[in-house]
Order: structure tokens, then C-alpha cells, then sequence
């Protein structure tokens, strides 16, 4: 296991194989300090696409353990405002004074939060995507062999524009990928009508991506004798790893498989266990399948 230069894990498992690359973002919306005020409160710029407003009391950690919570200036006259903007927010720490001191211009922190258990569904702030990544840490774990010359990139900065995705697919120069991460389940930005606790979703088309056929159709192979049942994933206006692998050089061929999501912009979202687990018997099947795609033509 390594780390590499925009805080990516890189994991390789050698093999004779093609070259596959398997991609789950850990990173989790955050946000970095731009001042402190005199009155101890710090002033922050947004490291997420999610808008402001959604952040509002959520948890902050720093790298050095310093904590806070996110709120935001009422406009004068005690109107809410038709959209936050993100100079409206600040971090309240409790240190008072001793807020410039701890909370210096460029301290960058993140949401911080625990998963919670609901029944069969996962919570918490930070699932897209920690729940990716748990399904390939649960199939890592499983396939312990693999007819591939496996990367495995545990990918960071993928809010701020799949910079970690971008720079490890470049590095690695694979033959095929598979990227994991969530889908929004029942949203209005989301065309295809998916549902949480119905499988995990094969992505068809999304922002900045199209699906390679020959690679989706070595997933959808998979998911066949996986016994795993999926959704189609179609949309416009949001985006995710797959788009900067799949351009990577002179082109990748690469599928996206995705986690149905609830609430994936709000303070915490929401995932069902058994998503999650059939999204890590895909990637097994994947891994243990006699390899198929080859660099050439296809990409």
C-alpha cells in the first residue's frame, strides 16, 4: 500500500493478467479556512459540491483534532435568504480567543461523523463514499486470488473534480476499470428511477462519462453469476470517478457500478446493507472471472 502525491492509496496485487484498476473516492466534503475573526468564529471556503445551505451544523475535525461546527450569518432583517452563499458560513470552535492560534488560513477539515445502523440501512454524513469503498475493502478481503494485474486506488479530491482519480489512472495506465461509487435514489437530478434495497446500479451515461460496452458488459457477466440483480444509472447533471478515468491517456475502457443512495446532499444519507454487500460479490465476480477486455481497439 502506498500514498501518493494528492493523498491517493494506491494497492497492488501483482498478476500475469490485463492491467484492471479498481477505483473507490474515500475523500468526504470539507471545507479550509480562509481567516479568523475577532470574535473567534472562522471564516471558511467550501471543499465539496454540495451547496451551503446542506452543510449547515454539520461536524468539522481538523487534522490536528480540532473541532467545530458549521453554521451561517442571518441576512439583516432576519430573512432567510432564497439560497445560502458559501461566505455566509462560519466555524464556531469554543476556543475564543484562541481561535487564531488553532485555526490557521489554510487548515482544511472535513465532516466528521460515525455510521449509524437503522435497520437494514447505513447513516451517516460521509457514505458516498465510504459505502464504495467498503465494498471493495469486502471483496479484497474475499478474492484472494485474481487473473488480473490488479490496482486498486482508494482515490482522493474527487470533490473538488476527480483530481485523484485523474492522476492515479495516468500513473497506472490500465487496460480496463471499474470505478465504484453512489447513485442518488429517488432525487430529482437522477433520470432512471432507482431505489434503494434493489441492487447495485451499472452505470449507463452521466456527466463528462459514457459507458464502455465490452467493459459493461464483463460487469453485467459478473453481476449474471454473482446472482447480484441491477439497476440502470442515468444521469445528467452530476458526475463521478469514471469520467476521468475513462479519459485517462489515450482512453480507458470503464464501467461504473454504483450504490443506490437516499439523501446524498443532506447533513447524513442513507444506504441499504445488502446494496452494499451485492456490490462486493459484483466485484468479486469480477476479480475471479477469466479476463476478457485488452488494451487495443476496445478503448
Amino acid at each position: 500500500m502506498t500514498e501518493d502525491a494528492t493523498g491517493s492509496l494506491h494497492l497492488h496485487r501483482p498478476g500475469s493478467g490485463p492491467r484492471l484498476l479498481l477505483v473507490a473516492h474515500m475523500d468526504a466534503p470539507g471545507v479550509i479556512v480562509t481567516r479568523v475573526d475577532a470574535a473567534g468564529l472562522g471564516r471558511v471556503a467550501l471543499l465539496t459540491g454540495r451547496a451551503p445551505a446542506e452543510l449547515i451544523g454539520a461536524p468539522i475535525r481538523f487534522e490536528d483534532g480540532t473541532t467545530g461546527v458549521l453554521g451561517a450569518d442571518r441576512p439583516r432583517g432576519g430573512k432567510e435568504p432564497v439560497e445560502l452563499e458559501a461566505d455566509q458560513l462560519f466555524l464556531e470552535s469554543g476556543l475564543g480567543a484562541k481561535a487564531a492560534k488553532r485555526l490557521r488560513t489554510g487548515s482544511v477539515g472535513a465532516i466528521d461523523d460515525r455510521a449509524l445502523r437503522l435497520g437494514d440501512l447505513w447513516c451517516a454524513a460521509n457514505l458516498d463514499n465510504r459505502a464504495g469503498c467498503a465494498a471493495v475493502v469486502a471483496a479484497l478481503g474475499t478474492a484472494r486470488a485474481t487473473r488480473y494485474d490488479l490496482h486498486v486506488v482508494f482515490s482522493a479530491q474527487s470533490e473538488l473534480g476527480a483530481r485523484g482519480a485523474a492522476t492515479s489512472a495516468f500513473g497506472v495506465d490500465p487496460d480496463l476499470a471499474v470505478v465504484v461509487d453512489v447513485a442518488h435514489a429517488g432525487e430529482a437530478k437522477e433520470a432512471s428511477g432507482i431505489a434503494v434495497g434493489r441492487g447495485p446500479c451499472l452505470g449507463l451515461k452521466e456527466l463528462g462519462y459514457v459507458a464502455h460496452r465490452e467493459t459493461m458488459e464483463m460487469v453485467k457477466r459478473a453481476a449474471a453469476a454473482a446472482r447480484v440483480k441491477t439497476q440502470w444509472l442515468i444521469r445528467d447533471s452530476e458526475g463521478s470517478d469514471a469520467r476521468a478515468v475513462r479519459a485517462a491517456r489515450i482512453g480507458v475502457p470503464t464501467a461504473l457500478v454504483a450504490i443506490p443512495a437516499r439523501r446524498t446532499g443532506g447533513p447524513a444519507s442513507l444506504v441499504h446493507a445488502r446494496d452494499v454487500a451485492q456490490t462486493a460479490q459484483l466485484v468479486v465476480q469480477v476479480l475471479s472471472a477469466a479476463p476478457r477486455a485488452a488494451r487495443g481497439g476496445t478503448r
